[in-house]
Formats: structure tokens, sequence, C-alpha cells
């Protein structure tokens, strides 16, 4: 291993400034709670979704708390040139951690999957009851799961990192960082400038590079860079997928067809590829964090309709890259794919872990966008961007209500914040933004 590189990815050891990430996420004040706990950290996500920002923003904590020293925090960024390598020898790390001079120590690797046995090394370690905290990302959640479950079983806790949510982009806004708890009483003054945020949210996505460039034109060359390591690093490099131009193809095709019925027989028709290669390439991209599979919720298979997901890009901005289209939100015609992935990953990103969230359809064409149940549906959502001037519920809707009457109804809209009894059930109506707000600052998971 070269150590000027080494130093010059862990500056705090040699007492040169060092820039820590400003952008406040919410997992971080989860993951500080649990440093102190014998359990490796694993965060899971996507590329450039800021794991590396909230590693750099945990090593600033400990410094400042006076927990370590900067000397007893170690960083290892395996995308690096001859840095895996050099983990893959047990003695040697522990040699240049100089494990046996006493007093607790960090130990941060980034992109732990580009070791061979990334399980099987780190276990090793751990199984040694030496002070060492181990903090790890990774890119994949396949290959993470498949590389580090067995062996790490029981010694683990994974949190999975993704894009900014609308909640922690709202904080990068300075008219509304210092948003105070929303209340039907109090919204509509902030509800212009919330939508205005939210237009721009579903534009561009919550990747922090995009986030942080102030020039759209920049925003997207960002958005580019990210997509195109993406398919280089993970996709061909690691996955070891030969016919790219395929891969993309799809990824623009399930752009387009977002918030749609995925039939997999119809892909595979279009871009003339085999059913097999096409089920591979969407788990694929499930698995390294690009799209969400909302699959069919039904009690009764016989009148509820078919078994073919759908797909919801996890980031907006990722999802108007594959499609090849940045015009305003505000006069394009498939907001309404846009705003409703963007509540799917909020949805799934909030559920509790018990629950599960699907879609709801019958063969006479009666839908409800989002269904969150264990046992029985607990929460349903219907999704219907625009201004309304009155609460109004789709005949799709009310049937399902009729038929399952969850615990709590909701219609997202753009402008109402107020209640309406259909047939016994309390409907809820109200703003996106402040819905995605909430809900996301009350804590809807456990």
């Amino acid at each position: 291993m070269d150590i000027t590189t080494f130093n010059l990815s862990n500056p705090w050891r040699t007492g040169r400034d060092w820039d820590v990430p400003g952008i406040k996420r919410d997992v971080t004040r989860e993951l500080v709670n649990w440093l102190d706990k014998p359990e490796i950290l694993i965060l899971s996500g996507a590329r450039q979704v800021g794991k590396t920002s909230i590693l750099y923003q945990l090593i600033d904590g400990l410094i400042r708390s006076g927990h370590v020293g900067p000397d007893g925090i170690y960083y290892f960024n395996l995308d690096l040139g001859g840095i895996s390598e050099f983990l893959e020898d047990q003695g040697s790390f522990l040699r240049f951690l100089d494990a046996e001079k006493g007093g607790n120590i960090f130990v941060f690797i980034d992109e732990v999957q580009r070791l061979p046995d990334p399980g099987i090394f780190i276990k090793a370690l751990q199984d040694l009851r030496l002070p060492i905290k181990f903090i790890l990302t990774g890119s994949s959640s396949l290959d993470i799961r498949t590389r580090t479950h067995e062996p790490l079983t029981g010694r683990k806790q994974v949190f999975h990192i993704e894009a900014l949510s609308f909640s922690e982009y709202v904080m990068t806004v300075p008219a509304l960082s210092s948003l105070p708890a929303l209340e039907p009483q109090n919204y509509s003054i902030y509800i212009g400038a919330l939508n205005d945020a939210l237009n721009d949210y579903g534009l561009y996505g919550g990747y922090p590079a995009a986030v942080l460039s102030t020039d759209p034109g920049k925003k997207i060359l960002r958005l580019n860079e990210i997509f195109s390591s993406y398919l280089e690093k993970d996709i061909a490099g690691f996955l070891k997928v030969e016919n790219i131009p395929a891969f993309r193809k799809l990824t623009t095709l399930l752009s387009v067809q977002q918030g749609g019925l995925a039939n997999i027989q119809e892909l595979s028709s279009t871009l003339g590829l085999h059913r097999e290669t096409i089920t591979r390439y969407i788990h694929y991209l499930e698995e390294t964090f690009v799209i969400k599979r909302l699959t069919p919720f039904f009690s009764n298979p016989r009148t509820e309709l078919s078994k073919m997901p759908k797909i919801y890009f996890a980031d907006a901005g990722l999802r108007n890259l594959a499609m090849g289209s940045f015009s305003d939100l505000r006069t394009r015609a498939d907001t309404g794919k846009i705003i409703e992935g963007i509540v799917a990953s909020h949805v799934f990103r909030n559920r509790r872990l018990s629950h599960r969230v699907n879609y709801w359809r019958t063969k006479s064409g009666a839908e409800c966008d989002f269904i969150i149940s264990d046992v029985k549906p607990v929460q349903s959502i219907e999704v219907k961007p625009g201004i309304l001037k009155h609460v109004t519920i789709s005949r799709g809707y009310r049937s399902f209500l009729s038929k399952y009457s969850p615990e709590k109804s909701i219609l997202l809209n753009s402008t109402i914040w107020s209640e309406k009894e259909i047939n016994g059930d309390t409907v809820e109506a109200i703003p996106i933004a402040v819905f995605l707000l909430r809900e996301a600052r009350e804590g809807t998971r456990t």
C-alpha cells in the first residue's frame, strides 16, 4: 500500500485541514448510537449517495467528542489502487493498526465488496475480540449480502443509505431550512415554496453531487457521471455484464414506463433479449439500488389482477437522466409518474420493518397506488398531483376503501389539507410536500 495515498485519505492523522461534509443526514444520529456497540456496522447503498460523507461525519464526531484520538481512526478506500491487496493479509493489517498498543481503534472501510472474501476477512479480525470497531460501506446489496451475511451473522448491523430524502433536501434550501412544524393551520404560508422545492427535487433528485451544484447544466453532468460510473464499475466491472448497451436501453425503457406494469415478455420482445436476461438485469438494477419493485396486493387472485410488478426509480434525477428529459415538471406530461416515484421511495424508506408495500389493482381496472400492510392493510395512499378545489375520491380508491377499510387512508395532492368521510372511512387529503416532510420527521420506521 502506498503510504502517501493512505495519508491523503486520512488527513486527521497528519494534522492537515479537511472539510467535513455539511449535509445533515437522518441516519447519522442513528449510527452514532451504535458506535459504542460491538456489532460491525455496514452502510449499503448506491454509489455517491453520500456513504463516504457519512463516514467523514462520524470520524469528525468521534474526534470532537474526545471518544478517540486522530491516531486511533483509520480510513481505507478500496476503490484506490493497492488498498484492497493490502487488506487481504490479516497479520499485516493488524501490525499496521498497531493493535497491541491498547486503546480503541475505529476502522472505516469504503467499498468493502472489493475484498475477495470480505465477510471471512472481517470475521477473523472480529473474533480476536480486540478493541477494534469496524464501519464498512458497500455499493451492492447483492454482493454485500452474499459475501458477508453468513460469516457475519450475529455480528453486524446493516443500514441502507439512499440519496437525500425530500426532508433532507429541504434542509439544503436556505429559505426552508428552519421550517417549523407544519399543521393544517399554518401550512398554507409555506406550501408555495415547498412545492417549488418538490419540483426541483423531482427534476434533479437527491444525489448530493447534483444537489450541491447550483448550475442546472452541471447538475445533469454530475448525474451523468454517477450513472456512467455505475455502469462501468458496478455493472460491467463487478457484475460482469457484457452487453452494456442493452442494459442501458432496458434502463431507459423502464424509466419511460415508470409506474406502469412491468411485462417481462413485452420488454423481451421490444429489446430483443431473452426473458431470463431481462429478469436478471432488473434484479441487478434493484440490488444496486437504482429501482424499487412494487408487487401487487391481493386477497382474491381471481378478481385482483396480475402478478406483474410496478417499477419506480429510487431517485428522480437518475430516472430523468435515463429517460433523457429535464424539462420543467410544471409543463411535462409525466409529472404524475415522477411524483409517484418520489412517494414510492419515501414509503419504502419509512415503512416499519414488519410492513409490506404493494399496489392494488382489479381486473375491472380499480386501483390504489400504495398499500402498506402487515396481516391486513393498515394504510392506503392515492397520489393525485395537481391543484384540488375540494377532496375528490376516485371510484377505484372508493372500491379499495369499501373492501378493506384500512386504519389510515390518504389522498396526496398539491394543495389541500383536510379530511373527508367516505362511506364510514376517513380520508385525509394532504399536500405531497407536507406528507414527505411530516412522516419523515415523525419517524415511521422501527
